[in-house]
C-alpha cells in the first residue's frame, strides 16, 4: 500500500484494527507500506530509507503515485458537477471514473503489445548474434 503518511499511520495500525476489525489483523500485519516518491522528500531520512519503494521487494520500479495522475482531469469535473444533487453528482463522478479506469485499460492493451513485440525483437536479434 502506498500512502503519503504511512510513517505515522502505521504506528498504531494493528491496535487500531484489533479494536475495530479484529479479524483482518493477520492481513494487516502482512501489508507492505511504503511512501509514494514525490511525497517522500518530505519525510525525514530514515523514513525515506525505511519507507521507499526503491528497497522494496518485489516492486521494481515502481513510485506509487499512480493513484494521482487522474486528479488534473477530475478536479475540472467539480466546475460542472458543484450545483447537482448529491445522487446526479455521484452518477457523473462514477461515470468519469469508470471512463478513465476504461481508457487506462485500453491504452495498457497497446503498451502492453508494443512491450511484447519489442522483447520479441530483442530475443531473435540476441539468436540471430549467437
Amino acid at each position: 500500500m502506498s500512502y503519503d503518511v504511512v510513517c505515522s499511520y502505521i504506528c498504531h495500525i494493528v491496535e487500531r484494527f484489533a479494536k475495530s476489525h479484529p479479524n483482518l489483523v493477520p492481513l494487516v500485519q502482512d501489508l507492505k507500506m511504503l511512501l509514494p516518491k514525490l511525497h517522500m522528500h518530505a519525510h525525514q531520512e530514515m523514513c525515506q530509507i525505511v519507507y521507499a519503494f526503491c528497497y522494496a521487494r518485489g516492486f521494481g520500479l515502481a513510485h506509487g503515485e499512480g493513484v494521482e495522475t487522474p486528479w488534473a482531469e477530475m478536479n475540472i469535473a467539480g466546475l460542472s458537477t458543484r450545483e447537482m444533487t448529491a445522487g446526479a453528482r455521484h452518477d457523473a463522478l462514477n461515470s468519469l471514473f469508470n471512463y478513465w479506469n476504461w481508457r487506462k485499460t485500453w491504452q495498457m492493451r497497446a503498451l502492453m503489445s508494443q512491450a511484447y513485440f519489442l522483447v520479441r525483437c530483442t530475443d531473435s536479434s540476441l539468436q540471430h548474434d549467437s
